[in-house]
């Protein structure tokens, strides 16, 4: 029944995004041969036959979380800024409008601005989140902050 319920190609998740790229098929079955699932659940089902009172479980489940802001109010907030200065000597000063409070935001956003640049995560410096700079940042909430903020660095 799980799996029946896993989105496919071109489903729309509950925050209203299409989804392109869909490989939960994929994630599901490297877990569970990862996990040795069906040997570790036939341990459990001999296990629980063999004892009367004391009984073992094992489970694995999916989860759909959004990462979106999605009611028609707050659709404006799925957006994102960055500001990139290329110096000439090759540094780069990186200002983006997300919150780094502890959830490594500003390491994510030097990876991908060294994937996106080609350059070395040294060469890459950031600044604190400052309106001055920019301007309009939606609020690092909803696990938005990595996904929005880093598509606006790329």
């Amino acid at each position: 029944i799980r799996e029946i319920n896993f989105y496919s190609e071109g489903d729309l998740t509950h925050c209203h995004q299409p989804l392109t790229g869909c490989n939960i098929q994929r994630c599901w079955e490297t877990c569970l041969n990862q996990c040795d699932f069906q040997r570790r659940k036939l341990n459990v089902d001999q296990f629980n036959r063999e004892n009367r009172w004391k009984k073992k479980g094992i489970a694995i489940i999916p989860a759909k979380l959004g990462v979106s802001f999605s009611g028609a109010a707050e659709l404006f907030l799925n957006q994102a800024g960055a500001l990139v200065h290329v110096y000439k000597d090759g540094a780069v000063l990186l200002t983006h409008g997300g919150t780094e409070m502890g959830q490594g935001l500003y390491t994510k956003m030097l990876q991908v601005a060294s994937r996106a640049l080609g350059i070395p995560i040294g060469k890459i410096h950031t600044n604190e989140c400052a309106t001055d700079k920019v301007p309009n940042t939606s609020p690092t909430a909803a696990s938005s902050g990595s996904d929005l903020n880093g598509m606006a660095v790329k």
